[in-house]
């Protein structure tokens, strides 16, 4: 297939990469460092660019922005702050679920989410991870409404967040027993707490607690007991989402080390000159380079309309794999430059090592993959 970004799709490219440089760039460290959360005077800037309304009805601003589209901006925001590429996602999401929306939600959560206010998705749990069949949260239907009970863990934007799209079993075990809420955070009955992690420090993860949460029935997305669709539709184009991100943030390591290395002498000449040096630099824009052309060509599966889980699965697992690595290379090339504060490849590797769990870590994939292979008889899940 053709590969080839199209005049628009390049437009749209350089567009989003000179607004990250102006505007996310510059921030990038200041918000790890900081521990502040992004003032309105920023997220309107988003706002203004449109990136929160890439699939919206068209009512609404929305442009019927491609899959693929959506994965461009997806790279060139993770180049310069690859969690700023949650907030784009979210907007992505709740696009896609519009359609299945009662009128009066479409009304009140649309706009909000397009003008800036954030979605946290609670899909996980303590004890559940990948695994849906183990998802215990409960919603109890209680006439016209729902009584939510639970526990939701790893869930990003714990306590900034305005709505929490989560999951919970309203019918028997497994799967097939799940359904989908949008819940407002300020709902009476929900706790949260934040963890203290190592990366992705501005996505404010953490857990939130359902204690007797009631939410009108209404808030339920698509059919009851149908909800394990929601997640996969989600879960599936959103993983090539999370490995772009990486993988831009990766190609700014790169980008910058070849600078740097064009102009940092050794033994009186540049350190490119350097075979090994230059190699090892070469080596990971080639592997870049395929976990990129993975990601797009499963996203061009979406646009289609056609299956796409063992591609999304190879694009997530080794578009995050080789773009941790490559940033790590870059630290390396740097001495021991690399390893300081001053410069951003410490927090970029600290930010990316956490998406090698993100929407199923590496065995989850492998398996897709390997189910792919041999058959869903003789695969190992």
């Amino acid at each position: 297939m053709d590969m080839m970004m199209t005049e628009s799709q390049l437009t749209l490219r350089d567009a989003v990469r000179k607004f990250a440089e102006a505007e996310l760039l510059p921030r990038y460290m200041h918000w790890d460092r900081s521990g502040e959360w992004l003032p309105k005077s920023f997220t309107d800037k988003l706002v203004e660019m449109g990136l929160l309304r890439l699939r919206m009805p068209e009512k609404l601003g929305g442009q019927g922005f491609s899959f693929v589209d959506c994965g461009i901006v997806c790279e060139e925001i993770g180049r310069c702050d690859p969690q700023i590429r949650y907030l784009i996602s979210s907007a992505v999401h709740i696009s896609e679920m519009s359609s299945e929306m009662h009128p009066d939600l479409q009304e009140e959560w649309l706009p909000r989410i397009a003008n800036g206010e954030i979605m946290a998705l609670a899909f996980t749990e303590p004890g559940g991870g990948t695994d849906a069949a183990n998802i215990r949260t409960k919603a109890s239907r209680d006439g016209d409404f729902f009584v939510i009970n639970g526990e939701k863990t790893s869930v990003s934007f714990t306590g900034v967040a305005s709505v929490i799209f989560v999951s919970a079993r309203t019918g028997g075990p497994g799967p097939w027993g799940l359904s989908f809420f949008m819940v407002p955070a300020d709902t009476p009955g929900i706790r949260t707490s934040n963890y203290e992690r190592m990366g992705q420090r501005l996505t404010r993860g953490g857990s939130i607690f359902f204690d007797d949460v009631r939410v009108p029935a209404r808030n339920m997305i698509g059919k009851e007991n149908k909800g394990f669709v929601w997640a996969m539709t989600i879960i599936g184009y959103n993983r090539n989402f999370v490995a772009l991100a990486c993988i831009g943030a990766a190609q700014k390591s790169i980008d910058e080390t070849a600078a740097y290395m064009k102009t940092r002498e050794v033994l009186g000449q540049a350190v490119s000159k350097w075979q090994g040096a230059a190699h090892a630099l070469a080596a990971e824009q080639t592997k870049l380079q395929a976990a990129r052309l993975l990601c797009y060509n499963a996203l061009a599966l979406v646009d289609r309309g056609l299956r796409h889980d063992p591609e999304s699965s190879m694009a997530k697992w080794y578009g995050v794999k080789v773009a941790n690595e490559a940033i790590e290379t870059c630290m390396r090339l740097h001495g021991h430059y690399g390893w300081s504060k001053d410069f951003p490849f410490e927090q970029r590797l600290r930010d990316c090592l956490g998406m090698e769990s993100a929407d199923g870590p590496r065995e989850v994939h492998l398996g897709i993959i390997s189910r792919d292979i041999f058959g869903k008889e003789f695969a190992p899940f």
